[in-house]
Formats: structure tokens, C-alpha cells, sequence
């Protein structure tokens, strides 16, 4: 009997301790960073689904403004979110990225509240909302509104007075911008000789600070947390198109 499996052992595959010893240590040398690699993929993947969600709110934002007056400016302290009367222009564009009233997400500011998408949640102290509004004339933009800055940052009239013009800072409070993306300069660049020549725009920037999820340390070495993230849209506004001079001949 012993001969028989002694014949067998000749057959099975000796075990080398030294080879197996070496997978393991590649195994342990890998693993972190294939894990790694899979938690940064899980992290890209919250971050664009946040960058579309920012996305979707500009471009409600920019639909709202598109057909409502530029020039209505009720006195802010008398303007809420969830009322349109009475109406300010811009102040109730900015309402789009408030937090809605019916959301589990709480409203800092109760007049600041009845948003649509309860996955953002704007800090006053960090985020920020500019509208911007241009009449265009001869493919040139002529005016630019509201005066006299010719943009209007929600910052600048929220609930937290210690926290001004946001969309200048970067998420750790750094200056990095001295203007917003939109000016005359760049709507003009941005004109197309073919359009129209005479029209109104409006633009919509959004500055939010996106904390990530899992806040891998090793990624959170390169990678800003929070990180800014800057959208916008623009889209005509027939009420800031410019008006028609009077002739006077005609004038009985």
C-alpha cells in the first residue's frame, strides 16, 4: 500500500512555499491600490452625478428668467420663494436652487426655500447663484444689467451677512475670480454673426462646493475637498431686447 502511494505522490504537483510566499506579497503590494483605484471610480461617479444635477438647475433657472421681466425688482425684504408676488427678478430665479419646502433637506433661511432638487443643498456661507441680464444690439451687447455692477450674486442678499460675493473664493475661501465667467467681453466674443443682431440674454452661473462622499484620504492630498464646481447657462430673454427709438417725424 505505502508503494502504491508513493507512485502517486510522483504524479501530484509539488508544493513550492518560496512561489507561494511571492503571490501573496504581490497580492498584498496590489490590493490597496486596486482598491483605491475602485473607491476614486465610486467617487467620480457621485461627482458627475452632482455636476448634472447642478447642470439641470441652471438650465430650469436660465428657463424661468427666459420669459419673466428683468426690470420687476421688489424690495427683497418683502420676496419669498414660495410666493411670486410680489416678483424680484432675480431673487426668484436663484429660489430654482433653493431646497424644496416638502424635502427632508431643512431651510436655513425660510424665505429661501421651495426649490427643486433636494440633492443640493446650497451653503450660503460657501455657494453662490449670479444672474446676469444683456440687451444686444448690432451684434454687440449695449447694455448689462442689473446696474451698476451688471451682474446680481445671491450672496450678496442672503440670510448670511458674513459671507459676500462667494462665486470670487474658491471652497477653501481663496480669490480666484475678480468677475464673473459672463461679461460684456465674453457675451461678445461669444455672439454669432449669423444670429439675429438685436436681442436679449440672460445668464445664470451656479458656484457650489461639492464635499466628497467617501473623502479618500490619499485623493483628498491632490484633490481639493470641498472642490468647486462652476456651471451656467444662458438662454434668450425677449423682455431685454432693445426697444424700438421712437421716430419722432412720425409724432403728430
Amino acid at each position: 500500500m505505502k508503494s502504491f502511494f508513493s507512485r502517486i505522490s510522483q504524479y501530484l504537483p509539488r508544493r513550492n512555499d518560496s512561489r507561494r510566499g511571492q503571490s501573496y506579497l504581490e497580492l498584498a503590494l496590489v490590493l490597496p491600490i486596486l482598491l483605491i483605484m475602485l473607491l476614486g471610480l465610486v467617487e467620480v461617479t457621485f461627482f458627475i452625478s452632482r455636476y448634472l444635477d447642478l447642470i439641470d438647475l441652471t438650465r430650469e433657472a436660465a428657463r424661468f428668467a427666459s420669459v419673466r421681466d428683468p426690470f420687476t425688482q421688489a424690495d427683497l425684504s418683502t420676496v419669498d420663494c414660495s410666493h411670486p408676488d410680489p416678483f424680484n427678478f432675480y431673487y426668484h430665479t436663484a429660489c430654482i436652487f433653493s431646497p424644496p419646502a416638502d424635502s427632508t433637506t431643512p431651510c436655513a433661511d425660510p424665505k429661501f426655500c421651495n426649490g427643486l432638487n433636494p440633492f443640493v443643498v446650497l451653503n450660503e456661507a460657501t455657494d453662490d447663484v449670479v444672474v446676469s441680464v444683456y440687451t444686444v444690439s448690432d451684434h454687440a451687447v449695449t447694455d448689462q444689467w442689473p446696474t451698476p455692477d451688471g451682474y446680481w450674486a445671491l450672496s450678496d442678499h442672503d440670510a448670511d451677512t458674513a459671507h459676500n460675493s462667494n462665486w470670487q473664493t474658491d471652497c477653501q475661501g481663496n480669490v480666484i475670480h475678480s468677475e464673473p465667467h459672463f461679461t460684456q467681453g465674453t457675451v461678445d466674443a461669444a455672439l454669432d454673426s449669423l444670429a439675429p443682431k438685436s436681442k436679449g440674454l440672460v445668464a445664470v452661473e451656479f458656484y457650489y462646493c461639492y464635499d466628497q462622499v467617501l473623502s479618500i484620504p490619499i485623493l483628498t492630498n491632490f484633490i481639493p475637498n470641498p472642490l468647486r464646481i462652476h456651471v451656467y447657462t444662458t438662454m434668450p430673454l425677449p423682455a431685454a431686447q432693445p426697444t424700438a427709438t421712437p421716430n419722432s417725424a412720425a409724432a403728430p
